[in-house]
């Protein structure tokens, strides 16, 4: 009877060996220390896709309502992540690339049933053989108008054969402005080196400037609309 205790104690230290072992090689089982993707889909129980991370080669469409917003587009080469909603939108993004004239990065944020509206935004283009770069905060203007429509009536006035026609009817088109997106607000360094505050108007047309430029120099501007500016 005296050997009882010494048994039981020996067994518990056996089943508490075999938990440890078990437990590490189950960790070290469950660590992947490399994973090689073309693209990567976070999806919910009925399917619906909420995150992508893919190569250019993969890179999901945009979509609303879960269908491509532009049906004719079968590619979108652009590498990044991608987010979606539960009602199939794409609703923003982190996407970046680069060429041999343009090298940019956006963190996008886009209107509900249309594109964005918020943009975090970093481009460099090679201007007149130079690289000039421009970063910073960009706020724009959309209707409510669905993105899908504006994009069937643009697909449909690119169909037209006649040129005076198609060119007459897109004139139309850009004199509407449900299907603009002027800039209203850009907070950072535009291309010249001016760093500051620009206010654009629904037309695109720059308004208020606040900024320092190149050489420190600090400046007011006011435009009106004809494009007049007094320095404040």
């Amino acid at each position: 009877m005296k050997t009882l205790p010494l048994v039981n104690l020996l067994f518990l230290l056996g089943i508490l060996t075999y938990l440890i072992f078990f437990s590490q090689e189950q960790q070290t089982q469950d660590v992947i220390p490399e994973l090689s993707v073309n693209r990567l889909n976070v999806v919910g129980e009925n399917g619906n896709k909420y995150v992508v991370i893919s190569s250019p080669e993969l890179q999901a469409l945009g979509t609303i309502n879960g269908k491509t917003i532009d049906p004719e587009t079968t590619e979108r080469p652009v590498p990044g992540l991608l987010f979606f909603n539960e009602e199939g939108d794409e609703i923003g993004g982190l996407v970046f690339g680069i060429d041999s004239t343009n090298s940019y990065q956006m963190l996008t944020f886009d209107q509900r049933k249309n594109d964005q509206i918020m943009t975090l935004r970093k481009e460099e283009q090679k201007i007149e053989g130079e690289w000039k770069k421009r970063y910073g905060l960009l706020l724009q203007e959309r209707s409510e108008k669905p993105l899908p429509e504006i994009v069937s009536e643009i697909r449909a006035i690119e169909k037209i054969g006649d040129t005076a026609i198609r060119t007459q009817k897109f004139r139309e088109f850009y004199s509407n402005e449900e299907h603009l997106a002027p800039r209203r607000m850009f907070l950072g360094r535009t291309f010249n080196g001016d760093v500051g505050l620009f206010l654009m108007d629904r037309n695109n047309q720059p308004r208020v400037k606040i900024y320092v430029d190149p050489e420190g120099n600090p400046k007011i501007e006011k435009i009106d609309s004809i494009g007049v500016k007094k320095e404040l």
